[in-house]
């Protein structure tokens, strides 16, 4: 499969512009509906009736022969197709990642893909393999993803509901504290449960624990100093 466009080779962009492209669809897509949308985000509503995108599931993986392939666009057809694995139970939250992880792609990488080369193309011009996470687009539709299922505001939020104001600052691997009442001494083993109070108290019912906990890594509300003391102490 020839590639359009390697994702390496798109423009470096800050998380506040990407930010702000997710929270202005957002806000674009309140105007549509005629008010505020609150999580869980519509992601698939957002696609199919407000980008007027086709939504579809295949097996990808059988298609194209990639075995870490989880979804694909392709812009020409206005049309975004996630591996229908995906559409296992366990993989929910991680179907809808990728959904608003393509739409990252349409929103902010799509002028790169319209020229003869795509044109011509009768393929995806986009193609997201877990082995491809670290490229420069792949990354910035990741952040868009979580910062449009996830926006900071809710979270901060919901987190401040469970926890506090306060961001919690995490200096061991495991707790010395029954299961039950890990709050007592909160380490990181208890990370997705501290993600899964935020997701329950918030209603961001259509993300993982694991996109939550990385999330509130990145607005500073969970702090993991896990590894900076193992690696002092070695």
């Amino acid at each position: 499969m020839k590639k359009i466009c390697d994702m390496d080779s798109v423009r470096w962009m800050p998380k506040e512009e990407i930010t702000f492209l997710a929270s202005n669809l957002l806000e674009n897509y309140e105007e549509y509906a005629g008010q505020t949308v609150n999580p869980p985000i519509p992601i698939e509503t957002i696609i199919e009736r407000f980008l007027n995108l086709r939504l579809e599931y295949d097996d990808l993986k059988a298609r194209f022969g990639l075995a870490d392939i989880l979804g694909a666009t392709w812009i020409k057809e206005k049309r975004i197709v996630i591996d229908r694995s995906l559409l296992d139970e366990d993989h929910l939250g991680r179907m809808f990642f990728t959904m608003a992880h393509e739409v990252g792609h349409w929103c902010v990488h799509r002028q790169a893909f319209v020229g003869p080369a795509a044109r011509r193309s009768r393929g995806p011009q986009i193609v997201c393999r877990e082995s491809g996470a670290r490229a420069r687009g792949e990354w910035q539709a990741d952040y868009f993803a979580a910062a449009l299922l996830m926006p900071e505001m809710p979270v901060r939020e919901a987190f401040a509901e469970v926890f506090g104001f306060k961001p919690i600052v995490i200096y061991n691997q495991k707790s010395i504290a029954p299961k039950s009442l890990f709050w007592l001494d909160l380490a990181w083993e208890h990370a997705g449960e501290i993600a899964r109070a935020v997701i329950e108290k918030g209603r961001f019912t259509n993300v993982s624990k694991t996109a939550m906990r990385i999330r509130l890594e990145e607005l500073g509300l969970l702090v993991n100093y896990t590894c900076e003391r193992l690696a002092a102490a070695s």
